[in-house]
């Protein structure tokens, strides 16, 4: 009987063994598995792909993204590439249903042309494949990270997406026939060697028996997945004790995570990020002296529309028009951005525009060399930054060293308080302490050659002006005032003044005679009769110390830049 239940346990056993084993190998699904797009009610010029696409579950993800012709990825922060996006006609692609092998994507109707976003500046970066691109999504920096397809922004951008990665499909059965197999095998073989196991030899034929038996075991567990523990070694080098007081068991860490995802947690401020990696900044500053040179040496200002506005467009624009009048004027600043020294780069939470971006940079790393304040301003996510201000700092002046990613860096309005004076009141007490070197406001200011030199300036001209009046003032132009704030609680500050002074002629002074050839040519002659106006631009930086700091509003860079001359009655 014991022959019968040995050899029917051996026999279930090897069946239970087979097909266990067999659910591990030759019947074990599929590695890996592609999750495929759906099909969607639409096509469209975009397709955003999301940030919840790139699972940790997943990572990392690989996605193969097949179009016509050639198309471009580009990666960018989630709120930033929503941005651009807009009301855009899109293809919105959230998640990989691993239980379905389906991508969760759905059509989203809007407008059918975008501009292309290839190597817009919001973006880290951009890539472009001609049929086929395979694209390991790896994020530059923390926070989410979305990347946008597109063609041109007129042609369908492409919606063919897979993604492969590990089956995670069970065989639930396989480990408990393996273990069950191996269990009845034994079984079997041990009744087996209790029946024929005689006389003297039975001891040494048992103890073989019971190798052999421990050994079909061993390998049955073995190919099952289950590890046999080993004897420790004499020699180990850790105790019981002290192997335990390494490992962390996962009831501790609960409590952590249970006040993490708590309701202080939600409260909490959304994270914020600078509106650039240093990547992006150093590129963007790259194209910067890169079109600005070109629109330099061909006087081309419409060549400067590409990465200028605001005062800097305007003054430089005025400037090739002299230029072009062949009057003998000194050439507009070279930009070098070869190296960034100093980068005011505001942080947000948010699509929130226009951005401001203050810099410092040089031709190169020698102390000596005297470095460019630039300040760039970012209008909407579709538009690139544009330089608003470009001096040479002046002799003796500083501006905070800073580092991108600096979290102390925000975005400041005119009206910014928590500074000695707003933004905007301190470019108001500058003009007032240019036009005036009486002005109340003149204790405010660190001392400063350029305006000693301004002040002397307007001396000499009054004494030369053939016994008329001369009458300096300045305004501010609103729109250009730009500010960000510094890690010590203060702020850069970037605007351009806007300097007139009117020569009044009384009735026995001699006519007023242009100084140099410039104010002739703009004058239309050489010397008046009449009042004479003659306006010129002043941009400005400047620093503005925090409230209650004993430090002095400091000017960092500025220029005086003459734009016309006319006769006024």
């Amino acid at each position: 009987m014991r022959k019968v239940i040995s050899v029917i346990a051996m026999l279930l056993g090897a069946a239970a063994l087979v097909v266990g084993i067999g659910q591990k190998t030759f019947w074990a699904p599929p590695e890996t598995v592609t999750a495929t797009m759906p099909q969607l009610d639409g096509t469209a010029p975009l397709t955003l792909i999301e940030s919840s696409v790139n699972s940790e579950k997943l990572a990392p993800v690989e996605l193969v993204i097949t179009g016509d012709g050639e198309f471009t990825a580009s990666l960018g922060r989630s709120f930033d590439v929503d941005s651009w996006v807009g009301d855009a006609a899109h293809v919105s692609v959230t998640g990989i249903d691993t239980e379905n092998h389906q991508m969760q994507a759905s059509f989203v109707d809007g407008k059918k042309e975008v501009p292309n976003p290839k190597g817009g500046d919001v973006f880290f970066d951009s890539q472009t494949a001609d049929g086929t691109m395979t694209y390991r999504w790896t994020a530059p920096d923390s926070g989410d990270w979305s990347l946008l397809l597109a063609a041109d922004g007129k042609a369908d951008a492409p919606t063919n997406i897979s993604v492969t990665y590990a089956n995670n499909a069970a065989m639930p059965f396989a480990l408990p026939l393996i273990i069950a197999g191996a269990l009845l095998l034994v079984f079997g073989l041990a009744l087996l060697v209790m029946r024929t196991g005689k006389g003297a030899a039975a001891p040494a034929a048992k103890s073989t028996s019971q190798h052999s038996i421990a050994a079909a075991a061993v390998v049955a567990l073995a190919v099952s997945g289950v590890a046999v523990p080993m004897a420790p070694k004499d020699d180990a080098s850790a105790t019981p004790t002290e192997s335990a007081a390494t490992e962390t068991p996962a009831t501790e860490t609960a409590p952590a995570e249970a006040t993490a995802s708590g309701e202080g947690a939600e409260q909490a401020a959304p994270a914020a990020f600078p509106v650039v990696t240093e990547e992006q900044l150093t590129r963007i500053l790259a194209d910067v002296q890169k079109q600005v040179g070109k629109a330099d040496d061909e006087q081309d200002a419409k060549a400067l529309e590409a990465r200028a506005a605001g005062a800097f467009k305007y003054i430089r624009s005025s400037r090739y028009d002299i230029l072009k009048d062949d009057i003998k004027v000194t050439k507009p600043l070279a930009l070098n951005t070869s190296v960034l020294r100093s980068a005011a780069v505001p942080n947000t939470s948010e699509a929130k525009f226009p951005r401001v971006i203050s810099v410092v940079t040089a031709k190169d790393a020698d102390a000596e060399t005297l470095p460019i304040a630039l300040t760039l301003v970012q209008n909407s996510a579709r538009d690139n930054y544009k330089v608003v201000f470009a001096e040479q700092m002046l002799p003796g002046a500083s501006f905070p060293g800073i580092a991108v990613g600096d979290p102390s860096i925000k975005q400041l309005d005119a009206k910014a308080e928590g500074l000695q004076q707003t933004p905007a009141q301190a470019l108001k007490s500058l003009a007032d302490v240019l036009s005036n070197e009486k002005s109340k406001a003149a204790g405010k200011f660190a001392d400063s050659e350029f305006i000693k030199a301004i002040h002397a300036d307007q001396k000499d001209e009054s004494k030369e002006a053939n016994e008329a009046k001369v009458k300096y003032s300045r305004s501010v132009t609103e729109g250009d005032t730009k500010a960000v704030s510094t890690p010590d609680g203060g702020a850069i500050v970037t605007g351009k003044l806007n300097q007139k002074a009117v020569f009044e002629r009384t009735e026995d002074s001699d006519p007023l005679k242009g100084k140099d050839d410039l104010t002739k040519k703009l004058l239309g002659k050489a010397s008046s009769t009449g009042d004479v106006e003659i306006n010129y631009a002043e941009p400005v930086m400047i620093y503005v110390p925090a409230e209650g700091s004993d430090e002095k509003i400091q000017l960092i860079a500025a220029e005086v830049v003459l734009l016309n001359a006319k006769e006024v009655k």
